[in-house]
C-alpha cells in the first residue's frame, strides 16, 4: 500500500516569470498559487542582430537553478521560456497566450522579416502602434489602456527593435516535454488555430493572464500537484 505525504509546507516552488514584448512585472499582479513564490525576470535591451535564443539564454542568468523552479511565459516571453527550457530544466514551463515554435506564428510576422521596415522604427513608435492596436491585444477597459501605456513605458532603451527582430528571425521547431501551453479562444494576436494548446481557455484575449487569472492559476496548481505529493 503506498503511502501519500503532502511537502507543502516544506518545499516551495519558484515560478520564474517572462512578461509579454515590452511590458513589465505587472502583467503578473494576479498570478498567485499556494505553495509557489512568484519571481519576474526583467527585459533587457538585446544586442544587435541577436537571435531569440541566445537573447533568452541571457535573460535565464536571473534564474537561480539551485532551488525547483517553473518558467511562466507570456507571449513574446512565452518564446523565450521555450528556448531556456530547452538548455535548463525547469520542472515545468508554462505558456500563456504564445507560441513554442514557428509553425504557430502567424504567416503576417514571418513576413516583416522579408520586409524589414522595423528596423527604422523607435521606441516611441512602436508604443503608439501597440496601443493603435490595443484591443487586438484585449486591451479593453480604461483602466487596462492605463496601466498597458504604462507597462509599455518602461521597457529599456531600444528594447522594441531588437525584440521584433528576435520574434521575426524565430526558426525554432522543436520544443521539451515540459511545455504546458494556455491559450484563448479569442486570442486575436495568435489565433488558437494555429496553437497546439494543452489547454483552451474560453473568452481569452492575449491579455487573459490578466483577467483570466483565476483559470490559469488553477491549471498551474494542477500542473505543479506532483510536485507536493510523492508515493
Amino acid at each position: 500500500m503506498h503511502s501519500i505525504r503532502i511537502f507543502a509546507a516544506m518545499k516551495t516552488m519558484n515560478i520564474y516569470c517572462i512578461p509579454g514584448m515590452g511590458v513589465n512585472e505587472r502583467l503578473f499582479r494576479n498570478i498567485n498559487v499556494e505553495g509557489c513564490q512568484i519571481h519576474h525576470i526583467k527585459w533587457l535591451t538585446p544586442i544587435k542582430n541577436v537571435s531569440l535564443k541566445d537573447y533568452a539564454i541571457r535573460l535565464s542568468e536571473q534564474i537561480d537553478q539551485s532551488q525547483p523552479y517553473c518558467l511562466l511565459g507570456v507571449s513574446f516571453g512565452g518564446m523565450c521560456a521555450t528556448e531556456i527550457s530547452k538548455e535548463l530544466q525547469p520542472y515545468k514551463t508554462f505558456l500563456v497566450s504564445s507560441s513554442k515554435t514557428i509553425n504557430e506564428i502567424p504567416n503576417i510576422i514571418k513576413i516583416w522579416n522579408k520586409l524589414p521596415l522595423y528596423r527604422s522604427l523607435s521606441d516611441k513608435q512602436y508604443i503608439k502602434g501597440a496601443m493603435l492596436f490595443k484591443k487586438q491585444f484585449g486591451v479593453n477597459s480604461q483602466e487596462q489602456k492605463e496601466r498597458f501605456w504604462e507597462m509599455l513605458n518602461t521597457a529599456p532603451v531600444n528594447y522594441f527593435k531588437g525584440a521584433v527582430h528576435c520574434i521575426v528571425s524565430w526558426k525554432n521547431k522543436e520544443y521539451p516535454e515540459n511545455i504546458v501551453h494556455i491559450h484563448g479562444d479569442k486570442d486575436d494576436v495568435l489565433p488558437h488555430k494555429r496553437i497546439k494548446a494543452d489547454y483552451l481557455i474560453s473568452g481569452g484575449s492575449h491579455f487573459m493572464i490578466i483577467n483570466k487569472a483565476d483559470e490559469i492559476n488553477a491549471i498551474i496548481k494542477k500542473e505543479l500537484s506532483s510536485f507536493w505529493i510523492k508515493e
